[in-house]
C-alpha cells in the first residue's frame, strides 16, 4: 500500500492541489497562444475564468481538455475514426501500450475516445523533458499524467532506480483498477517504423514477483495503434534524423519540445485513426513464460508489435511515398492523381526546408510514410 508521499516526485496532482495549478495556468503568459488555437472564438479572459473554476481532474477534462481536443479534431483532422472499444474494460485497470507518433496527441486521442464513450480515461506516462515549462507540467499533472525520468538526464544507476520506482507506481495503479497509457519506446517513432523497446517491458517486469506470466497478466497489456494520414512534425523529424545520420551532434533548442507539441496540435493531419487492439491473453503469456527469459521478452515484444502493425491504418500518403521512394508505381491503384499531387506538394515544401543534407532528409521524409507499408507486408 502506497502512502501519500511515496510517489510525490512522479505522480499526478491530487484534487486538492489542482486549484493552485489552475491559478498558475491562468496567469501564465504561454497560455494565450495555445488558447487562441484551442478556443479561437472565446475571449482569453473567459478562458482564464473557466480554468480557474476547475476544482478537480474531471472538471478539467470536461470543461477544458475535451472541448480543446474537439476543436483540434474539427480544425485539423478531416476524418477521425476509432475502433476497438470492445477491448476496453469497463472496470479494472489496463496498461495501454501505444505506438508513438505525436508528442502529445497520441495519448490525448485515446482520452478523447474513452471520454466520448463514457469510459474512464487513463493515467499517462510522459517524459520529464516535456514537463519543464511550468504551464505544461501543471496541465499534464492535473490531467493524470505521470513523470518518466528520461535516461539521458541521469546516470545508469539512477535510471534503474527511477525505472523501478515508476513501474511500482504503474503496477499499483493498475492493480487498484486505474488504467495507464505508455509509449512503446523512449520518444516518438521518427522513421515510420513502430517497434516496442524490449527495455520498456523489462522495466515493467521489475515491479513484479518474478513470475513472467502472472506479472504481465496483472498488467492487462492492451496495444494501441494510432495513424496519421499526414504525420505531425514530419519535416522536423526528417531534419533531426538527417543530422544524426551525418554524425552531427543533435542538441534540442530551448522550448523545442513545447514547439513540437504546438506543431502537432496545429498541423493539418488529414485522416486519423486510433484502434485499441485485443489485449495480450493469459494463454499467450503462459506460452511465453515457458521460454528462457530473454526469449519470453522477445515473444512479448513481437506479440505487441504484431497487433499494432495489423491495426495500423495505411493511408494514400503511405502508398504514394513508397512508390516515390522506390521509383515505381506498384501501389498506384491505392491513390488518385489528386492525392498524389497533394503529397508531392507537401514533399516539395519539405525539400525547401532541407537546406543541409537534403538528399538524406528527403529519403528519411519519404521513409516516415513508406516504412509502415513494409511493416505491414513483413507480417503477411
Amino acid at each position: 500500500m502506497m502512502d501519500n508521499t511515496s510517489f510525490d516526485d512522479i505522480r499526478a496532482y491530487y484534487d486538492d492541489e489542482i486549484p493552485a495549478a489552475m491559478e498558475r495556468i491562468a496567469d501564465d503568459p504561454m497560455l494565450e497562444p495555445a488558447a487562441k488555437f484551442a478556443f479561437p472564438n472565446i475571449d482569453i479572459a473567459l478562458i482564464r475564468e473557466a480554468i480557474r473554476s476547475c476544482r478537480n481532474t474531471h472538471d478539467i477534462q470536461s470543461r477544458i481538455l475535451y472541448p480543446a481536443i474537439q476543436q483540434i479534431i474539427d480544425s485539423t483532422i478531416d476524418n477521425f475514426t476509432q475502433s476497438g472499444l470492445e477491448n476496453v474494460a469497463h472496470e479494472g485497470g489496463q496498461l495501454f501500450i501505444s505506438n508513438h507518433r505525436d508528442i502529445s496527441l497520441d495519448a490525448f486521442m485515446l482520452q478523447y475516445m474513452l471520454f466520448s464513450h463514457d469510459l474512464p480515461t487513463t493515467d499517462i506516462a510522459l517524459g520529464d523533458n516535456l514537463l519543464r515549462p511550468q504551464i505544461v507540467a501543471d496541465i499534464c499533472r492535473a490531467n493524470n499524467m505521470v513523470k518518466i525520468i528520461r535516461k539521458d538526464d541521469v546516470s545508469p544507476r539512477e535510471f534503474l532506480e527511477n525505472s523501478r520506482h515508476l513501474t511500482e507506481y504503474i503496477r499499483l495503479r493498475i492493480e487498484a483498477g486505474r488504467s495507464m497509457w505508455i509509449a512503446q519506446r523512449n520518444g516518438r517513432t521518427k522513421d515510420g517504423r513502430d517497434a516496442t523497446d524490449q527495455g520498456v517491458l523489462k522495466m515493467l517486469g521489475m515491479s513484479g514477483d518474478g513470475d513472467f506470466a502472472a506479472d504481465f497478466s496483472r498488467l492487462h497489456i492492451t496495444p494501441v495503434a494510432v495513424s496519421y494520414q499526414y504525420e505531425t512534425c514530419d519535416v522536423r523529424k526528417a531534419l533531426e534524423l538527417a543530422a544524426r545520420a551525418t554524425g552531427e551532434p543533435y542538441r534540442k533548442q530551448p522550448n523545442e519540445d513545447f514547439e513540437s507539441i504546438m506543431c502537432g496540435i496545429s498541423a493539418q493531419k488529414g485522416d486519423v485513426n486510433i484502434t485499441v487492439c485485443r489485449p495480450i491473453g493469459d494463454d499467450e503469456l503462459q506460452e511465453m513464460a515457458a521460454l528462457p527469459k530473454p526469449e519470453a521478452y522477445k515473444a512479448l515484444v513481437e506479440a505487441i508489435d504484431k497487433r499494432i502493425t495489423e491495426a495500423y491504418v495505411l493511408h494514400d500518403t503511405n502508398y504514394i511515398a513508397h512508390d516515390i521512394l522506390h521509383g515505381d508505381n506498384r501501389f498506384a491503384d491505392r491513390y488518385t492523381a489528386e492525392q498524389q499531387a497533394r503529397f508531392c506538394n507537401r514533399l516539395s515544401d519539405a525539400e525547401r526546408a532541407f537546406s543541409a543534407s537534403a538528399e538524406t532528409a528527403r529519403e528519411i521524409f519519404l521513409g516516415i510514410y513508406a516504412n509502415p507499408v513494409d511493416s505491414k507486408e513483413a507480417i503477411g
